[in-house]
């Protein structure tokens, strides 16, 4: 395995961890909002959300990329999703 390859299977299951852990923390800042009602968890959860967002982004290239489409190419189904 080349170095490039080795790379980019070391970042993918980084990646995949990363929405694991802020997957894990954005419930754990949802809870703690509802049930302390400590507004810093809300601002937590933002956080968290966002970096989330990033990390699936991510994930699409990765997609993409086994796929063998392009890197600018947008993912299967993109249009017609919502997400809220």
């Amino acid at each position: 395995m080349s170095k490039e390859q080795e790379f980019l299977k070391e970042f993918e299951v980084w990646v995949n961890t990363q929405v694991t852990i802020n997957e894990m923390a954005m419930t754990e800042s949802r809870r703690v909002l509802e049930e302390e009602g400590d507004e810093r968890a809300a601002d937590a959860y933002i956080r968290y959300e966002s970096k989330l967002d990033a990390y699936r982004f991510i994930q699409a290239k990765f997609d993409n990329f086994k796929a063998g489409k392009a890197f600018h190419d947008l993912p299967d189904g993109l249009f017609g999703q919502k997400y809220y």
